[in-house]
């Protein structure tokens, strides 16, 4: 008697998760990725990473598409491709500001390249803005973290109320219950 409702309470348990079992299995936390996905968006912190090296060679004297051919060969793994795509732009004589501006769609790049367009405009160094640039990314990517882990929290309890709070109830209150109430009522 008890078994099949143990097991209808388990099932629902599991049901309320919401979560498929491929979901689980499959590494990372989006979808999987395809050919036909396109480039993936850079990792922040790897972005982030890349900003500072182009500020250090900016500061360090280099023009701008050496300073991003660098970059380009030491980048992250999600980013080396939107450097190299730079690179070749900068290379024919683009100027800096046109060259980013073909990144503006590709998130974190679009922020590099407001940053240089304005410098062009104004003639204000780079470097001071890409190291405020990289700052931010890495506050960005650490409150992202933060509340990931906030979530799970949350979602770590719902196996504690779908699973163990009913069970005790069944197995712990109901018997008790009908022990008290077999003794109280005439037979």
């Amino acid at each position: 008697m008890i078994a099949p409702l143990v097991l209808v309470l388990l099932a629902g348990a599991l049901a309320v998760t919401g979560v498929s079992p491929d979901y689980r299995l499959r590494p990372g936390e989006g979808s999987v990725k395809t050919p036909r996905a396109g480039p993936e968006e850079p990792d922040e912190l790897e972005f982030a990473d890349d900003v500072e090296l182009f500020a250090l060679c900016l500061q360090a004297g280099l023009p701008i598409d050496e300073a991003t051919r660098a970059v380009a060969d030491v980048a992250g793994v999600t980013t080396t491709g939107h450097w190299g795509r730079i690179g070749p732009i900068l290379a024919v004589g683009v100027p800096p500001a046109r060259a980013f501006s073909e990144l503006d769609t590709v998130s974190g790049f679009d922020e590099l390249a407001r940053l240089i367009r304005r410098s062009a405009d104004s003639g204000a160094a780079i470097a001071g803005g890409c190291r405020e640039l990289a700052a931010q990314l890495r506050s960005g990517a650490t409150d992202r973290a933060v509340a990931r882990a906030e979530r799970a929290g949350v979602l770590i309890s719902l196996p504690l109320t779908g699973c163990f709070l009913p069970a005790f109830i069944v197995l712990g209150l109901v018997p008790v219950v009908i022990s008290l109430g077999s003794d109280l009522l005439p037979t």
